[in-house]
């Protein structure tokens, strides 16, 4: 089934990552639409470069202040249905993977991955609390990652998140079960209604955890051709927390894609530049005195100088 576009969540603090995102997408997919779903919770931000250089629209979200993940959970809620491909911004296309996942019809597709135990109530919820909560749901054995989904829009409904979630402040409202922002009650739901037969789910391998190091070494910078070798994405999540692009694993992927983004940046190669030495200047000099600072505040004596 056809995929009408790709909408990437980002905010103010990895709008790095969003460029680099987009422009590889762009790379094989020179005409599909992308929407950036804009969170304005730790305030405003400027992406009109990225708009006007690379053929981007700001999606026009119901609220501005969309929280961790939750801005998806508005647009697969929308109706006219439409079929979308919701993405974090930590993340690159390998290869032509939308050509992968448009071979499928099902309302919601996912990467397949195997939890353990710990990691499942780590990552969505403990069974045996949620058993309490609703003695008639029957967990699967699987869950799924919600940065990267394949959604029919409309298929899930504002009201089958009725008592978990609050829409306005976007909280959960049963937070010692559900964890990770909207994974948890996304799961919940999700898992639920393929239970009852509302809803038709996919467990499809399309997405490369780097954190794994054998995982990404097939793929090379010399794949990463036009024919698209891979039908893959590369998904950094939980990589990405207080690291510049350099620092994280198969950073040469992020940064050859970061050089396809600012070849069409009028003045790219200065800017490039100025934006990677920005926050190393801060790792050096601001982040020290930010330490130093708190430690006054709390009245602690300055650490001596080694001799």
């Amino acid at each position: 089934m056809k995929i009408e576009g790709v909408v990437i969540s980002c905010y103010r603090f990895d709008l790095a990552l969003t460029r680099v995102c987009v422009a590889s997408i762009r790379f094989w997919y020179p005409h599909v639409p992308i929407w950036l779903l804009k969170d304005r919770h730790y305030g405003d931000f400027n992406t009109r470069e990225i708009e006007r250089n690379w053929n981007v629209q700001v999606y026009a979200g119901r609220q501005k202040t969309l929280g961790w993940g939750f801005g998806k959970l508005e647009v697969m809620t929308e109706l006219p249905a439409r079929r979308l491909l919701l993405l974090d911004s930590d993340i690159v296309f390998a290869g032509r993977v939308i050509d992968r996942l448009e071979q499928f019809d099902e309302d919601l597709i996912v990467h397949k991955e195997d939890y353990d135990a710990t990691a499942v109530e780590k990552q969505f919820f403990p069974p045996g609390k949620l058993r309490q909560l609703d003695p008639a749901f029957i967990f699967p054995g699987f869950g799924f990652n919600g940065g990267q989904i394949v959604a029919t829009t409309g298929r899930l409904s504002r009201n089958d998140f009725d008592g978990l979630l609050n829409w306005e402040t976007k909280r959960v409202k049963i937070a010692d079960i559900f964890q990770m922002g909207d994974q948890g009650i996304t799961n919940y739901v999700v898992l639920r209604k393929v239970q009852k037969s509302e809803l038709t789910l996919r467990r499809e391998p399309f997405m490369i955890w780097p954190g794994n190091e054998t995982a990404t070494c097939q793929i090379r910078l010399a794949d990463l051709t036009r024919e698209g070798r891979h039908q893959e994405l590369i998904h950094w999540a939980g990589l990405r927390w207080g690291k510049t692009l350099e620092q994280m694993p198969r950073s040469d992927i992020l940064l050859h894609f970061e050089k396809l983004y600012y070849r069409r940046i009028p003045f790219g190669s200065w800017l490039q530049l100025s934006r990677r030495v920005k926050p190393r200047l801060s790792i050096a000099f601001v982040a020290p005195w930010k330490r130093m600072a708190k430690r006054v505040l709390r009245g602690e004596r300055p650490v001596p100088a080694a001799e």
